[in-house]
């Protein structure tokens, strides 16, 4: 550390002796009054001083002569000397104090902020040069302007703030950070005097202190002047130190946050992968029993057709068998619903009045919801048609219902389901529905249930995300319903408060046509004729029930439960036989291998294909294979002989 014009500059390991200062101090002020000291005996007069070389003190003696006589007052010289003595101890204390870091290192771990700093830099000062006014600004990083940061005197705010404008304006500020050290300045109307010194690093400018004498003709001492520079230095490292630890501190924060956000959305996947895991299994188990399953609903259905035909059409028994055959009927819907969520495949799209849809499903909800719970519906039987999937649509309102009667469960309510054609314009498309502008049915379902929190309405329809206890949902429910909105060009929105119910809206695109099939669950007559079928399933109730049928509508029937066998009897007399119906699933020999042996020894014959559920066979692959039709059990009669026909008509 070298002494340059009342300026202290620091090695850059910042570390400064405090003894150092204080001999080198002592020995300029010696030099420059030119003081002697006076042997008792007549030797040389020797005088020492210091000064470095090559970075070590070095012991000057300086001769006089003996014989002249030197007149000094010795009591003046011990006055002297206990004055540099008192002072040598008042610079040391300053230096100490001025070196000192711990309060402002307290301040940067309290976290506290930059004028804290000041407060501590503002204590070390007055004790060191009294002032009226102590004041510091820091430099305003995004506007490039000193911005006033602490004056620890009120009353002389405005006073100073003005002052400093005008120092501002007239470059004064410049000029002190140019100078890099203290510089006195007179205020504008000369009656007041200010000390300004930059407050900066070795890097940045960090701000400046303005100090406001007590009177304008005082001196500050070159030291003092010193000790402020070391002060302002360390203040400005601290409020870098403050700044940078600052920083890293929210950088962590933010780092942590994300660390955590990434385990959660980890956790989450993990989760998400066990449910895919789960519904792959569900899948696989459901293709495996739904074969089975439809064997099962296969001569229920049959079997009641035929009791049926049997029984006079105005009966109580035909009307309980009828019943009977909508329930198998949506035991075979509920199969698919099941096979085509396994499979992750659609259906097939036809022209559709929900509202016989909606009838069906209400009735179905009716008889498994509590009476607290009243259903209301409005349906208008006129309002037209979509281009859909019944049985999508059936699981599209099951599922929304369902989630509203739970929503009740505990409390009751009305449960409403509305249907109403709207038009949907230009803004309403952009900012209320996400629509294409036109014509569109909507599905109105509100219940009286406890409502929804807003966290909870912006999440509704992702997957797996549910508010019920665990193993009470997976949460793929309004996900795929969702979905299937969508994939029917539609949209679904929803409106809630937390103890003022829920509202689901579904809009989906109408169309001009009409099915009329779907009106109705009349059971017409089926066709029937007189052409010989060779019919092949492994399953002897199914046979039996399915030759019944067939004998019933005029056909001749030859059965066999063995594909190897019935293709021995087809080979022996293939002429004799119109049409072939055989199972897909099947020992021995499946199906669709059946079915080409077959083509391979009467390539013209007619096949059609029923099959439970089977992965390795579409309708597709079917068709391609020469097969004629191909059918998903159970079958009703009206179906299966409406397929007969086509088939014998088209051939």
């Amino acid at each position: 550390m070298v002494f340059l014009d009342n300026q202290i500059s620091l090695n850059k390991d910042h570390r400064i002796h405090p003894q150092d200062i204080y001999e080198k101090a002592l020995a300029k002020y010696v030099f420059a009054n030119q003081f002697r000291f006076l042997c008792d005996t007549k030797s040389d007069l020797q005088i020492r001083s210091y000064h470095r070389h090559n970075g070590h003190h070095i012991s000057k003696t300086i001769k006089g002569d003996m014989n002249t006589a030197i007149n000094i007052n010795p009591e003046k010289l011990l006055a002297r000397i206990e004055y540099l003595e008192n002072h040598r101890r008042f610079i040391q204390s300053m230096l100490e104090m001025a070196l000192s870091l711990g309060d402002f290192q307290e301040n940067i771990n309290k976290g506290h902020g930059p004028k804290c700093i000041f407060q501590e830099a503002e204590k070390r000062i007055n004790h060191l040069i009294p002032l009226d006014a102590t004041v510091f600004y820091l430099v305003d990083q995004d506007h490039a302007d000193f911005k006033l940061a602490l004056c620890n005197e009120p009353s002389l705010k405005e006073f100073v703030e003005n002052e400093v404008e005008h120092m501002i304006d007239k470059g004064l500020f410049a000029w002190a950070i140019r100078e890099k050290k203290g510089v006195s300045i007179s205020s504008r109307d000369h009656t007041r005097k200010f000390i300004l010194h930059v407050i900066a690093t070795y890097s940045r400018i960090r701000g400046m202190f303005v100090g406001l004498l007590p009177s304008e003709g005082q001196k500050i001492p070159d030291t003092s002047l010193t000790l402020l520079s070391i002060i302002l230095l360390n203040t400005a490292n601290a409020v870098e130190s403050l700044e940078f630890y600052s920083l890293l501190r929210s950088q962590n924060i933010i780092l942590e946050k994300k660390v955590e956000e990434h385990t959660k959305a980890l956790a989450q996947s993990e989760r998400q992968l066990q449910q895919v895991l789960k519904i792959q299994a569900i899948g696989t188990l459901a293709g495996g029993i739904a074969h089975d399953f439809n064997n099962i609903l296969f001569p229920i259905v049959g079997f009641t057709e035929l009791t049926m035909d049997e029984v006079p059409e105005d009966s109580s028994a035909r009307k309980n068998l009828e019943e009977i055959l909508k329930s198998a009927n949506r035991a075979k819907d509920l199969v698919q619903q099941i096979l085509t969520f396994s499979r992750q495949s659609g259906h097939e799209r036809k022209p559709i009045k929900i509202q016989y849809i909606i009838k069906e499903a209400l009735k179905l909800l009716r008889a498994s919801i509590p009476a607290t719970i009243e259903i209301v519906h409005e349906l208008d039987e006129n309002y037209g048609a979509i281009s859909g999937d019944a049985i999508q649509i059936h699981q599209i309102i099951m599922n929304l219902c369902t989630n509203a009667y739970q929503a009740m469960q505990e409390t009751g309510g009305k449960l409403e389901v509305r249907l109403a054609e709207v038009d949907i314009n230009y803004v309403e498309a952009i900012e209320i529905t996400g629509l294409t502008p036109g014509r569109y049915l909507q599905l109105t379902v509100k219940d009286e249930g406890c409502g929804m929190e807003p966290a909870i309405l912006d999440r509704i329809f992702e997957p797996y995300y549910t508010t019920k206890a665990p193993g009470q949902g997976a949460g793929l429910g309004l996900s795929v319903i969702h979905g299937m909105v969508k994939n029917h060009g539609g949209d679904i929105t929803v409106s809630s408060a937390p103890g003022k119910g829920s509202t689901f809206h579904v809009f989906l695109p109408l169309i001009d046509e009409i099915d009329e099939e779907t009106k109705t669950n009349s059971f017409t007559e089926a066709a029937g004729g007189n052409e010989h079928i060779l019919l092949v399933d492994d399953e002897e109730q199914i046979v039996a029930l399915v030759q019944q049928m067939l004998e019933n509508l005029g056909y001749r029937v030859t059965a066999r439960t063995d594909g190897q066998e019935a293709l021995k009897v087809f080979a022996q007399h293939p002429e004799e036989f119109d049409l072939v119906i055989t199972d897909m699933t099947m020992p021995h020999v499946t199906g669709d291998r059946l079915a080409q042996k077959l083509i391979g020894v009467k390539p013209d014959i007619p096949i059609i294909l029923c099959t439970g559920f089977n992965e390795t066979i579409t309708e597709e692959k079917a068709l391609s294979r020469g097969i004629q039709k191909f059918i998903m059990k159970p079958v009703v009669k009206s179906e299966l002989a409406s397929a007969i026909r086509a088939v014998l008509e088209g051939a």
